[in-house]
């Protein structure tokens, strides 16, 4: 079941295993035996995960069985990092993410 939802969230995306991987500093393999259930990801890279395709840890673990309520939801910081936008036409480099989530963080904490 985990291995499912992780694959169909990813295909939603539209991201290949690779890409997915990379955003979770993990190797393509490692993200592949988590799609296929050979392996089962510890508590931190769950979170990691959840935080990502921006859905809870029940959800990923099947104790949610939809995504209406999570689907409505953005997490700033998480969109911020990986999400697809642009400022000026352009795309924002690594850098510039981590300088707009620093100003976010200021902002709210």
């Amino acid at each position: 079941m985990f291995g499912r939802k992780l694959k169909s969230l990813r295909e939603r995306k539209g991201l290949a295993q690779g890409t997915v991987a990379g955003k979770l500093n993990l190797t393509q393999a490692t993200y592949s035996r988590y799609e296929s259930g050979v392996h089962q990801p510890d508590y931190d890279m769950l979170k990691k995960m959840a935080n990502f395709f921006n859905v809870s840890i029940d959800y990923l673990l099947g104790n949610e069985k939809n995504l209406s309520n999570t689907e409505e939801i953005t997490d700033l910081n998480n969109f911020i990092l990986n999400g697809h936008y642009t400022v000026n036409a352009r795309f924002p480099t690594d850098k510039q993410r981590k300088m707009l989530e620093g100003i976010i963080k200021v902002i709210f904490d």
